[in-house]
């Protein structure tokens, strides 16, 4: 089993970052509501609660991509692990892995047209490829640099 942890980018982080705090600024908010109309509104306490746990959904969805997203390669399979969202691809489906050298981005094709790009640090771009490459060796492996097979 090999794991290739995300690499999120600035803005994913900044985004993250204040669905973590406003999240937990909402739950904090909701739970004082709850102290303050307990045993007065038991339609406004349970709103307040509903409310809260949707905020502790959230933040626990939240930290979980922030702490846990990652590519793991194991049993034949290409799971990407997104918080707590699970994908699988079966690695025998992969055709092609294309490495854009212009965008810097990693590209895996599948036999049925779709396409998934590949959001991990560029330095494990090689053992990322020979982890996927050891389960099916048929698959190949391509770079480009961005447009160069398009006419100017």
């Amino acid at each position: 089993m090999k794991s290739f942890k995300f690499r999120y980018s600035i803005a994913v982080w900044v985004l993250l970052g204040l669905l973590i705090a406003l999240a937990t600024a909402g739950l904090i908010w909701n739970i004082y509501n709850i102290i303050a109309f307990w045993g007065n509104d038991w339609l406004k306490v349970a709103t307040f609660t509903a409310i809260c746990a949707l905020a502790l959904v959230l933040i626990v969805f939240g930290v979980s991509v922030a702490v846990y997203g990652r590519y793991v390669v194991k049993d034949g399979t290409l799971v990407s692990y997104f918080g707590l969202l699970k994908t699988k691809y079966d690695i025998e489906d992969i055709v092609e892995i294309t490495h854009f050298k212009k965008s810097n981005k990693l590209v895996t094709y599948f036999t049925d047209q779709t396409f998934t790009v590949i959001v991990i640090d560029q330095s494990e771009y090689t053992d990322f490829v020979m982890a996927i490459r050891e389960v099916n060796p048929k698959i190949t492996y391509d770079t480009q640099i961005d447009g160069e097979d398009t006419p100017e």
